[in-house]
């Protein structure tokens, strides 16, 4: 097992970003379609003293770095108390900051007040990055994600009230070729009752040791195809209603189109059309799933 120090995955627009291990692996860990942290990394909150030296020592060489993001499965879930003092570190090391991010469950939300909450985001987290993955509880009941719809549309405006941004991570072809469409009309109505500040689409890929890939291999799951997902993309963004402000990205290389929006509502239509020219594209339809191994 790799220490918690090790840090296995974060978000593409991170890239760049000073990464600062709060946790390692992941505290539910449970979801059928992922395979990150399986028989590689178990959940471990890390020693304050670590992390805090970390920052000081990050800070030494990067002080003018303006993005942090602090890093684990889902380190929202360690104490409120213990996250003030890695923000303020941070904030004392890195005058320039612009952005504080993470990564976040439904269920850590949850798990905050509303004061909590507002005491994060003054103290400078920025933005939580959220496995939402669709709107279907039938869909998320498969998948074991340990959440409902529910529960997003009650944590997620929470946590924006509080002054902190959601970014919502959506995976295109979750729901397999039979629950497509529930699939699709169900995260279509999530993202219109809760207007995150982002929505960002993934494509479904199978690691080796994810559990979804028995049903796959029983064939009682099905891969769409990168044709369907695009339909299944649209069919999303059709639904959406023109008054969301969210913006759209599609910045993820296991993706079949990387179009984007600041404002869905007001890009909506365009975006549409440039759906329906894919899909009307024959080349498109001799498109393979890209299978991807590492992401």
């Amino acid at each position: 097992m790799l220490p918690p120090d090790q840090i296995v995955i974060r978000p593409p627009i991170e890239a760049y970003s000073v990464l600062i291990p709060i946790t390692g692996g992941c505290s539910w860990n449970r979801c059928r379609f992922c395979g990150v942290y399986k028989n590689l990394q178990d959940y471990k909150i890390r020693k304050l003293d670590n992390v805090l030296k970390d920052i000081k020592i990050a800070g030494k060489y990067n002080p003018n770095s303006p993005y942090i993001f602090l890093a684990g499965g889902n380190a929202l879930s360690v104490p409120t108390d213990y996250l003030l003092l890695v923000l303020h570190e941070i904030r004392q090391n890195f005058p320039f900051f612009k952005r504080i991010s993470i990564y976040a469950k439904i269920l850590d939300i949850s798990h905050k007040s509303d004061e909590e909450l507002r005491q994060l985001a003054q103290a400078g987290l920025t933005i939580c990055y959220i496995g939402m993955e669709t709107g279907s509880d039938t869909v998320l009941k498969n998948m074991k994600k340990g959440q409902t719809s529910k529960m997003m549309i009650k944590e997620i405006p929470r946590l924006m009230r509080a002054g902190i941004q959601a970014s919502l991570y959506i995976i295109l072809g979750l729901g397999g070729k039979k629950l497509t469409i529930i699939h699709a009309d169900e995260t279509a109505r999530v993202l219109n009752a809760v207007n995150p500040t982002f929505f960002r689409f993934r494509t479904l890929n199978i690691m080796p040791n994810a559990p979804l890939k028995e049903d796959i291999e029983a064939k009682t799951f099905e891969i769409l195809s990168p044709l369907e997902i695009l339909k299944e993309e649209r069919s999303i963004i059709a639904q959406l209603s023109s008054s969301l402000t969210s913006a759209l990205r599609n910045d993820h290389v296991s993706n079949y189109t990387y179009v984007q929006s600041d404002n869905i509502g007001k890009d909506k239509e365009k975006i549409l059309r440039i759906l329906d020219d894919l899909i009307a594209n024959p080349d498109v339809g001799k498109w393979k799933h890209k299978n991807l191994r590492r992401m």
